[in-house]
């Protein structure tokens, strides 16, 4: 329970009829409607009283029934900034003119209660607990911030630029995860670690991300990354963020954005197969049925003379070759037409997987391309805009490559 100074031990120790009276008076003194007091059986003997907006969102809990269980202490007033409280067995309801009354409860309530409650830095909580969007974690919304919580990386509260800077980055599902300590103080500013690197602030360098862990655990030795990031092996949906390197480590410059792969997951390509490959690839070379989108790799803008051979007995298996259509040397039946695929190809960029050297048999033709809403054969595949960006980003001197897993 929250710890009272001497003044609302007093009060709590005064009778029920005293302490109510107390209370309404408070009330009307910060313009809060008077309210017939509830009073309900505690937990902890005798009976507590409940007023006013605390009451009102009390019952909508579910009264004793609900969440919050019955009260633990009638209804106090906040020690410094006008406000009300009440605690319950499973938590507490807080209430200010600005914001209204809102419970908090277990793990969440604690972080708060250790940032010095209402007075320190978030203010009064401003929602109820909440579930994240990814159905991960937990969250109190505050005046000045937030507390965040999941099993594995507890309760963190999370406020000002640092905060700032985290929802720019896609909040949870940004490439940093979700928040693993408190912010704290480093030489010259603040920082705050989470589950995938960390957010330093300065006041001349402002919040900037430091020491980021990247996903599936490739480091390559260039300066430029890729990763996708399916959920499970047999997932069709992926998460794909571009990353650069630079003096205070790898930073996201793409995404985080849902990719498409293959509609057999990812794992172990194979020509009779449906897997995007997982691994690590260079990302070399560019083509597209649309003019270069400003892509510093070798472009090419193909018609319907390009194909790319799938054809195991062929010399040229998991080459391009141009053609006309009827006059090629290997199968046409397995090879695909690369201006025939359609928009999915106005901009695409080739995966260097089973090219140097070329296995037969091994899997062909994997590009990261333009998305349609489907799963692909094996490629990766994006939005139109994201692509462009990635391909405008992409430098052949950084080196970069793609990393593909299950992470």
């Amino acid at each position: 329970m929250r710890s009272i100074g001497p003044a609302h031990r007093a009060r709590s120790r005064l009778g029920r009829a005293a302490l109510l009276g107390t209370v309404v008076a408070a009330l009307l003194a910060v313009g809060v409607p008077s309210a017939a007091a509830t009073s309900y059986p505690s937990p902890a003997g005798g009976t507590r009283s409940v007023v006013g907006p605390i009451l009102t969102h009390y019952k909508a809990l579910g009264g004793p029934e609900g969440v919050l269980g019955g009260p633990l202490t009638s209804q106090l007033t906040t020690p410094s900034l006008p406000g009300r409280y009440n605690h319950f067995a499973g938590g507490s309801i807080y209430w200010s003119q600005a914001t209204g009354a809102w419970s908090v409860r277990g793990a969440i309530r604690d972080a708060w209660a250790v940032s010095r409650w209402e007075n320190g830095p978030l203010g009064f909580p401003t929602s109820d607990e909440l579930s994240t969007p990814n159905g991960k974690g937990r969250f109190n919304l505050f005046a000045h911030g937030a507390v965040y919580w999941t099993p594995s990386t507890g309760a963190h509260s999370i406020y000002g630029a640092i905060r700032d800077r985290w929802a720019g980055l896609g909040w949870e599902t940004s490439s940093l995860g979700f928040p693993t300590s408190d912010e704290f103080a480093i030489p010259g500013g603040r920082a705050q670690d989470f589950q995938h690197g960390s957010i330093r602030w300065t006041r001349s360098g402002g919040a900037v991300l430091t020491d980021a862990a990247l996903p599936l655990g490739v480091a390559p030795s260039g300066s430029q990354l890729v990763t996708v990031a399916a959920p499970t092996s047999t997932a069709t949906t992926a998460t794909l963020t571009a990353w650069q390197r630079g003096p205070l480590g790898w930073t996201p410059v793409a995404g985080p954005v849902a990719a498409r792969v293959g509609s057999a997951g990812v794992g172990k390509a194979s020509e009779s197969s449906s897997k995007t490959p997982a691994g690590a690839f260079r990302l070399t070379t560019a083509f597209g049925r649309a003019a270069d989108p400003g892509t510093a790799l070798p472009y090419r803008r193909v018609d319907r003379f390009d194909w790319w051979v799938s054809d195991t007995a062929s010399s040229r298996y998991n080459t391009p070759v141009r053609c006309a259509p009827g006059s090629c040397s290997f199968d046409e039946r397995d090879g695909e037409n690369l201006y025939a695929a359609g928009s999915v190809y106005d901009h695409a960029v080739v995966i260097d997987y089973n090219r140097t050297p070329v296995v037969r048999g091994a899997g062909s033709a994997f590009f990261l391309h333009i998305a349609n809403g489907r799963s692909t054969a094996g490629c990766v595949a994006i939005g139109k805009g994201t692509l462009q960006q990635v391909m405008r980003w992409l430098k052949p001197s950084a080196a970069p490559v793609i990393s593909i897993g299950v992470g």
